[in-house]
């Protein structure tokens, strides 16, 4: 299979896929490796909620990583939506299951979350990231006229 090259910034895209696939794989395999632990320390939401979101999100990750990959046009479509989807969730988690947390890195977070969100928006609107991303191979349906 012939696969187009991806400019740098698709590479980027790319590598924060692939190190969100390992970090939530990390999740998952933790949670269940140390499941007591977990238990004991926090009951609520529990191991179990650990467990499945960090194997979601490592799925969900990877079939966008492995899309941009083989330069699928789904894919970065897929990475905006896939990008909102987790830092909503983020942000949805840490004020709904860690309600008693010290916040004092929460305006850090914030930017971190809007910085990720609006660099993820500015490289897919980009000239090379939207050919790489939306266009077919060019393929002339027009004959050539001879001189």
């Amino acid at each position: 299979m012939n696969r187009k090259e991806s400019p740098f910034f698709v590479t980027i895209l790319s590598a924060v896929a692939l190190i969100l696939v390992v970090f939530n794989a990390i999740r998952f395999v933790t949670a269940l490796l140390k499941w007591d632990l977990l238990l004991s320390l926090m009951p609520d939401p529990g191991p179990l909620y650990i467990t499945i979101t960090g194997a979601l999100w490592a799925l969900g990750w990877l079939g966008v990583y492995l899309g941009i990959f083989f330069a699928q046009r789904w894919s970065g479509t897929a990475f905006f939506v896939l990008s909102f989807l987790y830092t909503s969730y983020y942000w949805l988690d840490r004020l709904l299951f860690q309600p008693y947390t010290e916040r004092s890195n929460a305006p850090f977070s914030l930017i971190l979350s809007l910085l990720f969100f609006v660099s993820t928006t500015i490289i897919l609107a980009l000239p090379k990231s939207r050919e790489y991303f939306y266009d077919e191979y060019e393929v002339e349906t027009t004959p050539k006229r001879e001189l």
